[in-house]
């Protein structure tokens, strides 16, 4: 990890130098400095990851430094003697603060929380980035990932009909007649089909829109399926299986 450290006064820099290259012996300090705006032009040179910043010092106090970069290429742990400004600190995204003269033991915790912090943002980058090439190739569109007995199942979308939950386990319905049984409750695959415009008519169930076929007001309310499965609807949803179907009406007239 590369480090740099800003502050006016050299004691504080070469005394947090040294805590510093004790604890995190594997980091590189590639910038240290008491003149922040000079440091302004190093820093927009080199590669830093965390920079240890003052917040009070003269011609350029630590959050007007910050102000000068578009967007914040580094995380930050400001340093400070001055208690006030942690709130500032925070709402300026800083990762944590330290106040001076800075502990040892503080010092130790924050930088650790930040390892944990950017190393949970790196692994998260990286799925993304590739769940992000994957959909531009088409691989991806659409589909879902479900937890099976022997692992992972890739799932199209427009292929399930509905989801019938059971206690803590949810039945998915294909289009081909299979059934699949997988260990998440109906809310949490609620959750993953919510952008998808499924909907929930009942407590039990969450169904496809594209796969209704009719709705029936007698027996208190129930959807028929594309297999001819009904389904019953709650009050509560009733006005709404309503309004998809009269949508539906009014677009194909």
């Amino acid at each position: 990890m590369d480090i740099a450290i800003i502050d006016d006064e050299l004691h504080c820099v070469e005394s947090l130098l040294l805590d510093i290259r004790q604890l995190f012996p594997e980091f590189t300090v590639v910038y240290k400095g008491t003149k922040p705006g000079l440091a302004v032009e190093a820093l927009k040179k080199i590669k830093v990851d965390l920079l240890f910043l003052d917040v009070e010092m003269p011609e350029l106090n630590g959050f007007d430094l910050l102000n000068q970069f578009d967007p914040l290429p580094f995380d930050v742990i400001f340093t400070t003697a001055y208690s006030q400004y942690a709130i500032s600190a925070f709402k300026a995204q800083a990762i944590n603060y330290l106040l001076k003269p800075v502990d040892e033991n503080e010092l130790k915790e924050a930088v650790t929380t930040w390892l944990e912090k950017r190393n949970a943002r790196d692994s998260a980058e990286e799925i993304e980035m590739l769940l992000s090439e994957l959909k531009k190739e088409g691989i991806l569109t659409n589909k879902i990932a479900v937890p099976v007995a022997d692992g992972l199942e890739f799932l199209e979308v427009r292929k399930i009909m509905y989801c019938q939950s059971q206690s803590n386990y949810v039945f998915i319905y294909m289009e081909n007649g299979r059934r699949i049984l997988i260990s998440k409750t109906l809310k949490e695959v609620e959750m993953i089909l919510k952008k998808y415009f499924f909907i929930r008519p009942s407590q039990s169930f969450l169904v496809n829109p594209n796969y209704m076929q009719k709705y029936s007001r007698s027996d208190g309310g129930y959807l028929i399926m594309g297999n001819d499965f009904q389904i019953p609807v709650s009050n509560s949803k009733k006005d709404l299986i309503s309004g998809i179907f009269k949508a539906v009406e009014k677009n194909t007239n």
